[in-house]
């Protein structure tokens, strides 16, 4: 009975996994600018970075500020059984200013929602860029380091009590629209 039981258990997590990592097709009112593969704890959140061509509106930029500054902003999600972008949503948010590329924020945007996102960056957890590459408008990279759960919105918001840091990857592959 137990080895039913334990392998049960083992089954439904591969099938978790499987319909985790397996995203469904988006619409026709959207086209894929990019994938994003996160792991965070134990889950694996495979999204894309979708553009909406009915309001021509990409979920991904790029902006030189005064000259000074590269800002790269990509928003992932999760593809809903619809083919609509669903939760979870992942915003990466990446800057270089006179020397190397450097993350800025990660915030995973669960069922909690947008007054309890789980951040890395920006008072949240520690995060690294571990790896980045931008050539011809096409970005990738990968970072690690840990998210921790905040409560409330900017800019009061603070860590959530009782959170733990929960251990993370996220590696992409974007094509960004043209500089602006």
């Amino acid at each position: 009975m137990i080895r039913f039981a334990s392998a049960v258990v083992a089954l439904s997590a591969w099938f978790c996994t499987l319909a985790i990592a397996e995203p469904h097709t988006l619409t026709e009112r959207y086209e894929t600018m990019g994938t994003i593969e996160a792991r965070v704890g134990d889950t694996t959140y495979s999204m894309v970075v979708p553009y909406d061509v009915a309001r021509n509106r990409p979920h991904a930029e790029q902006k030189a500020i005064m000259g000074t500054f590269l800002t790269i902003n990509f928003l992932g999600h999760v593809v809903a059984q619809d083919g609509t972008p669903d939760r979870p949503i992942l915003q990466v948010t990446l800057q270089k200013r006179e020397g190397e590329m450097s993350l800025v924020s990660a915030e995973l945007l669960d069922d909690l929602g947008y007054g309890a996102p789980l951040v890395m960056g920006g008072d949240g957890g520690r995060g690294e860029l571990v790896s980045f590459e931008l050539e011809d408008s096409v970005v990738s990279g990968k970072i690690e380091g840990t998210f921790l759960r905040l409560d409330g919105y900017p800019p009061n918001r603070s860590v959530a009590v009782g959170t733990t840091p929960v251990p993370a990857t996220i590696e992409w592959d974007v094509t960004l629209p043209p500089l602006q």
